[in-house]
């Protein structure tokens, strides 16, 4: 079965309509005011509204009240909800929709501790990602592959059009993730986000 495709960073309709049209599954909408990705709910409706029903809506939080949480996703519809900060395994159980937790690893990882600690969660879907977004290296791949064959994982941080295919055929994970590497100069750039999914969705063997 073909990997699952996440773009993240939605903030445009061109961007999001080329993601559909090219296959994406998921798409990402960023509600933390920090983030230079964001994008406000209301802008954000104005587009899902236009592609519901051709793709999963995903939400991104990070450590926001769970009442703020709960009122975007029943507001916008969301299919799930992405958590990028220290969510308990408690504050999972109060969201309101399915669950993508996201623990962020350095690139030489433990993969016992992390599993331990992943595992604590009863949630749907998992991320990993670097330890700091947009910097630094991919974390390791072999390590990433064995989590993969433990959990329903998506795999983040550093993917790009040209290195998807060959970490989707080391790590086989359920899905990727990308933002910054679809990107230029910041903007989502459509050529980019085709290219990614059409590699992704050929990358596995």
């Amino acid at each position: 079965m073909s990997v699952k495709v996440k773009i993240c960073g939605i903030r445009t309709i061109q961007a999001a309509k080329a993601a559909v049209d090219e296959g994406a599954d998921y798409l990402g909408f960023n509600f933390v005011p920090s983030s230079k990705r964001f994008i406000r709910p209301s802008e954000a409706k104005k587009i899902i509204d236009i592609i519901r029903d051709k793709v999963k809506i995903v939400g991104i939080f990070q450590d926001a009240e769970i009442k703020y949480v709960n009122e975007i996703t029943f507001r916008l519809g969301l299919d799930l909800v992405q958590l990028h900060g220290n969510e308990s395994e408690e504050y999972c159980r109060k969201v309101e929709a399915p669950v993508i937790k996201v623990f962020q690893l350095p690139v030489n990882f433990s993969v016992i501790n992390t599993f331990g600690t992943m595992s604590c969660y009863s949630i749907p879907l998992y991320m990993v990602d670097r330890k700091k977004r947009g910097e630094g290296g991919i974390i390791d791949l072999k390590k990433g592959e064995e989590l993969a064959q433990r959990l329903p994982l998506f795999f983040s941080g550093g993917l790009t059009p040209e290195n998807v295919a060959g970490i989707i055929q080391t790590v086989n994970p359920f899905a990727v993730d990308v933002a910054g590497g679809v990107e230029t100069d910041g903007k989502q750039d459509i050529h980019k986000i085709a290219m990614f999914i059409k590699n992704a969705k050929g990358g596995v063997v």
